[in-house]
């Protein structure tokens, strides 16, 4: 493959992966009220206020804005991004990936935990969140970031 149709396609691999990153965050992020739990006390006033499916803008403070940052770094780096500044995006992205991987084995949630005072002895009532599908869209961006970058650096 050429130099200039290498550059071309990374180029292209970071400019689609910014917008599926950033769009990622606008879906669930995690399904943190298991079945059992929303069965047993969906319809009281207990869960009043949990979001069923947060998205990432719910259940994170910084981490989303820094994965939005990303993605605007994606598209600068497409368009604009020496060697030095991909070199520091693919750190990033790695550290990106490091998060959202955990993301996917331990679903975000807000840490809405439900007490049963009627349980022998009293206990916490088990909860078993899962992953949504917005960690999975963030880690195919993330994975095309990724290969848009090192790609990129092979055309230097």
């Amino acid at each position: 493959m050429s130099k200039g149709r290498r550059e071309a396609v990374a180029d292209w691999l970071m400019l689609l992966a910014a917008p599926l990153l950033l769009g990622s965050l606008f879906l669930t992020w995690s399904h943190q009220l298991s079945v059992s739990l929303l069965a047993r006390d969906g319809g009281t006033a207990i869960l009043q206020g949990v979001p069923r499916d947060p998205t990432a803008w719910q259940v994170y403070s910084t981490a989303d804005v820094l994965l939005a940052l990303l993605a605007v770094g994606l598209v600068a780096a497409a368009l604009r991004g020496g060697r030095p500044a991909r070199l520091v995006l693919m750190a990033l992205l790695g550290v990106a990936l490091a998060f959202t991987a955990h993301a996917l084995s331990v679903p975000p949630t807000n840490g809405a935990t439900v007490f049963d005072p009627g349980a022998s002895p009293p206990a916490d009532v088990a909860n078993a969140p899962a992953a949504g599908p917005g960690v999975t869209v963030a880690l195919i961006a993330l994975a095309m970031g990724i290969a848009g970058v090192l790609l990129s650096l092979t055309t230097d």
